[in-house]
């Protein structure tokens, strides 16, 4: 596995700039083909302003592969405490927060959780897990 200069995965650097494109643009351009759109992503690296998501995506990404027991979606007050950290450190310690700053900090809380779905889906996906229900098994 190759891993990009900010111990993101590549694939996942990709599910963050798809996922940024559509909170950002809904509609979908109509010309576009997938396989040249994640090269393109995958050349140009990450974007200075997404630095806060692309710092916090490896741990959570662990997080959320060691607890499969819970929804991505019980994570949101965890993503937005380390992104609010990581915008802190950024602005040097610049504990003033603007009402633009707050409504950043929820739109990268938000791109966070859909990418997080997006690499849980792929990763359940590869296993071959299920959401079907099992019968309980006795033992003793």
């Amino acid at each position: 596995m190759q891993s990009h200069h900010s111990g993101l995965d590549p694939t996942h650097l990709v599910l963050l700039h798809e996922e940024w494109e559509l909170l950002n643009n809904p509609i979908k351009p109509k010309g576009r083909k997938t396989g040249r759109h994640k090269r393109v992503h995958q050349d140009s690296g990450c974007s200075p302003e997404l630095s806060p998501v692309v710092t916090v995506l490896p741990g959570l990404i662990r997080l959320i592969s060691e607890c499969t027991d819970r929804p991505v979606s019980k994570f949101r007050p965890t993503i937005k405490r380390l992104i609010h950290e990581q915008l802190f450190m950024e602005l040097g310690g610049d504990s003033i927060v603007d009402p633009h700053q707050n409504v950043q900090i929820e739109s990268y809380v938000e791109l966070t959780l859909r990418v997080l779905v997006r690499v849980r889906q792929n990763t359940l996906g590869q296993e071959g897990c299920s959401d079907t229900p099992v019968t309980p098994q006795m033992f003793g």
